[in-house]
């Protein structure tokens, strides 16, 4: 009996890798895309940045053309002085002027403000860009590292379950059905005893059981989380 429960407990040992390996499985793809969304949160927000800066840069441009063809005007109206031959027509000629000089001004202090604005968004863009570059390469380094074990990861449990089907045909058919029928917390149903305490939930076992786990000539069940209790050399 003892040696069947020793062999329940290496049984055990392959079924958690088993139980881990599958459930990394299911979880790996979640993480994977976990990850690719911080790197399209942080590449949104650097792509906020650009557009603003794009829109500032259009602000700019439209000033400065607006600029030339006012000026352009105002040159065309300054001109036409010479020819001007009525007080009335020099005193409309004037208004023109003042207003085309009015509006140039205008132009200029929206350029003027464009391009502040577009020095103080290159900047955060520059800050932020560098952010998005450490949040990328640390993201991507995980997603690579987990899309490289998923590749191999029903490989892995193949090769488990192989190893798996070799334990339990060495196990007591009775013995084997046993541990079956437990429903183990996270896949545990046996586990040894450590340090006086069931080494899956920690409970402090009395003497008498320890004793009896020992000795194992029969199954003997943790009285708080009900695995199977196994002594092997490393139980103290």
């Amino acid at each position: 009996m003892k040696e069947g429960l020793l062999q329940l407990l290496k049984l055990q040992e392959v079924d958690k890798k088993l139980f881990e390996l599958k459930e990394a499985k299911e979880k790996y793809p979640a993480e994977i895309n976990l990850r690719r969304g911080r790197i399209a949160e942080a590449r949104s927000v650097l792509s906020d940045l650009e557009a603003q800066s794009a829109e500032f840069e259009k602000q700019q441009r439209h000033c400065e053309r607006e600029i030339e063809s006012g000026k352009a005007t105002l040159r065309e109206r300054e001109e036409r002085f010479a020819v001007v031959t009525t007080n009335k027509e020099y005193d409309s000629l004037q208004r023109e002027i003042e207003i085309c000089k009015q509006t140039i001004a205008e132009h200029e202090t929206h350029s003027l403000k464009a391009m502040e604005g577009l020095e103080r968004i290159q900047e955060q863009i520059d800050e932020e860009q560098s952010a998005f570059e450490e949040v990328r390469e640390a993201e991507q380094e995980r997603i690579d590292e987990l899309e490289g074990q998923l590749g191999t990861m029903q490989e892995q449990i193949d090769e488990v379950k192989k190893s798996r089907e070799v334990v339990a045909e060495s196990i007591d058919a009775q013995l084997l059905k046993t541990y079956k029928r437990k429903q183990g917390r996270r896949g545990i149903r046996v586990a040894a005893i450590h340090r006086n305490a069931c080494g899956a939930c920690y409970y402090q076992m009395p003497a008498q059981i320890l004793n009896e786990v020992r000795v194992g000539d029969r199954v003997i069940y943790c009285e708080n989380c009900g695995a199977i209790m196994v002594w092997n050399e490393q139980s103290v």
